[in-house]
């Protein structure tokens, strides 16, 4: 469902953030990481679950980065 090179659009309460999905992996129990760098230079790593509960409410997942 989640590709490298996805966008990633996070609301927070007081800015928006925008970044690109770099890495999708499995972690050592099997459990999906999602890794996204944001156009800030911050980077931060969710678990796919955590992405899919957050869908349409903090999180939108677009077919290409929006800068």
């Amino acid at each position: 469902m989640f590709e490298v090179g996805m966008g990633i659009i996070r609301q927070y309460s007081d800015y928006t953030a925008k970044g690109e999905i770099t890495s999708v992996h499995d972690d050592a129990e099997g459990e999906k990481l999602i890794t996204v760098m944001y156009d800030d230079g911050a980077v931060k790593t969710y678990t796919e679950n955590c992405v899919e509960q957050n869908l349409g409410r903090r999180m939108i997942v677009t077919q290409e980065v929006i800068w």
